[in-house]
């Protein structure tokens, strides 16, 4: 493995400064770019914050599989998703993970109120509807800046995609990689080899490392975080998208060599409105696309179904 090669790191404060907007914007496009993933400081959410996820996420896992079990609603959207469940695309072994979805918040009169789930909310742990309500807002906030500058940075219509992701179908995934000790883990790991369903992840840095990615290479990297920070990637809708210029890199979470501790991890992945169609952008048709026009719904719909839903 390349010890030159690194994820980059770059700080929301330049999107920030007029005079360092633009340069922020590319940096921005060409990490992803080369990577698919970059690490984003300064984006305003607080590490207390992450803490207090993690401390309530703790709190949601810890209860009986009894109580969880009341929350699985079967369609792998919404509320709790039981360990074992998923599996990447293709592959045969399950991901040696539990989780908890939460969607967006809709008005009564959103045109999508009847068509995505109702969110599941555990009344066993305290403040845990307003506490994830507020930080799906406040990372759906943050998406939409970096959406800003990546419209900048290819040169499209600055609201191009914060328009796309309005009352967007994005999810909240809370993950719980339970200590391996005394687990029959066979040929699987916390995550298998796979990329992102969606147009872009904004990731709270795990309490554990193992997350790597696949570079262009074919050398898995470490992708390394401070706290505080957040790790984006983009996914097969942008992909699509783009004609994979931004491509949806495969990555995974490998099992610790010590197994003694459980991981736990929050990503926010971003979804356009289910009625987007998913098409090449004009811009990057030049070599030809074979990805045929899609909306975001069916496209989540039959990966899903990949995963095992």
């Amino acid at each position: 493995m390349s010890e030159l090669r690194k994820v980059p790191k770059l700080s929301l404060k330049e999107y920030q400064n007029p005079e360092t907007q633009a340069e922020f914007a590319r940096q921005l496009y060409s990490g992803l770019s080369e990577y698919g993933f970059v690490v984003i400081s300064d984006h305003g959410i607080g590490q207390e914050v992450f803490n207090q996820a993690y401390e309530l996420s703790q709190q949601l896992f810890d209860l009986p599989l009894e109580a969880k079990s009341q929350y699985e609603t079967g369609s792998g959207q919404r509320g709790y998703i039981s360990f074992g469940k998923e599996s990447a695309a293709g592959n045969p072994y399950p991901d040696l993970k539990e989780y908890w979805h939460v969607g967006p918040e809709l008005t009564e009169d959103s045109d999508y109120k009847t068509e995505y789930p109702d969110n599941v909310w555990p009344k066993e742990v305290e403040q845990f509807q307003p506490f994830f309500t507020k930080l799906y807002s406040d990372l759906n906030s943050v998406a939409e800046t970096l959406f800003l500058a990546l419209a900048e940075a290819m040169d499209l219509d600055r609201n191009f995609f914060t328009q796309m992701i309005s009352e967007g179908n994005s999810i909240q995934r809370l993950i719980h990689y339970p200590a391996l000790t005394g687990l029959e883990v066979g040929n699987s790991i916390r995550a298998a080899a796979h990329a992102d369903i969606n147009l872009m992840t904004l990731l709270i840095g795990a309490t554990d490392s193992g997350l790597e990615l696949l570079d262009r290479d074919g050398n898995w990297l470490p992708v390394e975080n401070q706290e505080g920070d957040l790790v984006i990637d983009t996914g097969d809708m942008m992909a699509r998208l783009t004609n994979n210029q931004l491509p949806a890199t495969i990555h995974r979470v490998v099992n610790p060599k010590d197994g003694s501790k459980p991981r736990y991890s929050i990503p926010f992945f971003v979804h356009p409105r289910n009625s987007v169609t998913l098409e090449c952008i004009e811009q990057f048709k030049s070599n030809g696309s074979n990805d045929a026009p899609i909306t975001a719904g069916e496209f989540l719909d039959q990966r899903l179904r990949e995963n095992g839903f």
